[in-house]
């Protein structure tokens, strides 16, 4: 079987381009590093780090429906952080922007939960420490 290195790139769709840009921007603090523009397609494209990428794309004529992680389909994205205190870096960065999120400590790591001005949920997760 031909092997796998990771995953590439996750490319999400919102209902409205400019305000999910001006989100992913504030978020991770960086503009896109690239554009996609198909027939009724625009994707932005933002660097998450290690060559893997984060599409935003809105299509011409897609539905408006708020996003379900209920329906069968993507339930969230999650991004690779070192540590705790590299999630709790995250969360105060998140509340200095004025984006709420939601810190959770399992028994299988860390997790910063934040939602998109489309309800995309965002995961920032590290693993438990080592002992």
């Amino acid at each position: 079987m031909p092997e796998l290195s990771g995953y590439a790139h996750v490319a999400i769709t919102v209902s409205d381009l400019d305000t999910s840009l001006a989100f992913y921007e504030k978020l991770l603090g960086a503009g896109p590093v690239g554009r996609i523009e198909l027939d009724g397609l625009d994707r932005r494209i933002f660097s998450v780090g290690n060559g893997q990428i984060l599409g935003v794309t809105a299509y011409s004529g897609g539905s408006s429906a708020e996003f379900d992680p209920t329906v069968p389909g993507l339930d969230h994205i999650g991004l690779a952080v070192a540590d705790r205190e590299g999630i709790v870096a995250w969360q105060e960065h998140a509340a200095t922007m004025g984006i709420e999120s939601d810190l959770q400590d399992v028994d299988f790591g860390h997790a910063l939960m934040i939602k998109d001005p489309d309800g995309n949920q965002i995961e920032f997760f590290a693993p438990p420490a080592q002992a």
